[in-house]
């Protein structure tokens, strides 16, 4: 059972040390999400793949996977979007933490479900607020992406468009259909 009286980042990491998941804090409040489907997994992982190559080669960033992101306090909110990508330069401590108060370079959101599409300008705007430079929203749903990037005019990229990288990422790119294909080993000969 869950307790619903969460108003601390250190009660939500409790919950989260408990084996809890799917959920977040929003101003003090708990959040519970509805799970990930198939659909927001194709997308973390075809993210993952393309991801892990293209930092293998450029190993500035290093990618966390629904890391909770304190992004306010008093009240806190934290965070867990689906990916979150942090300089090696600051250290590699995310690594092995479940929540953390570091601001991520870029961090990437799936709106694979209703109640994550909802709140997801909320979300955005939190990010933008606390600092994070790049963040790319990928709907399922409308199979599009939508980019936001400090200083600049956020983008609606379409299923044959590409995501670029830079500067944060720079060489990477992924088109948008893509995120959302079936696996390799998933897809019928």
């Amino acid at each position: 059972m869950i307790d619903t009286n969460v108003t601390t980042a250190k009660q939500f990491l409790e919950l989260l040390e408990d084996g809890q998941r799917w959920m977040e804090l929003v101003r003090g409040r708990l959040v519970r999400l509805n799970p990930p489907d198939e659909v927001h997994g194709n997308a973390v992982r075809n993210l993952s793949v393309a991801l892990s190559k293209q930092l293998r080669r450029e190993p500035g960033l290093f990618a966390c996977y629904e890391l909770g992101l304190i992004t306010e306090f008093d009240p806190d909110t934290v965070r867990c979007p689906a990916i979150s990508c942090f300089r090696v330069d600051g250290g590699l401590g995310e690594l092995d933490r479940l929540t953390t108060e570091r601001v991520p370079e870029l961090v990437i959101e799936v709106a694979s479900s209703n109640d994550r599409r909802e709140a997801m300008s909320e979300r955005i705007q939190g990010y933008v607020d606390w600092g994070v430079p790049a963040i790319w929203v990928f709907d399922p749903e409308s199979q599009h992406a939508h980019v936001f990037r400090e200083g600049e005019v956020p983008k609606m990229l379409k299923e044959n468009e590409r995501v670029i990288g830079a500067p944060t990422i720079p060489g990477f790119g992924i088109t948008v259909g893509d995120v959302f294909a079936d696996p390799k080993w998933a897809q019928t000969p």
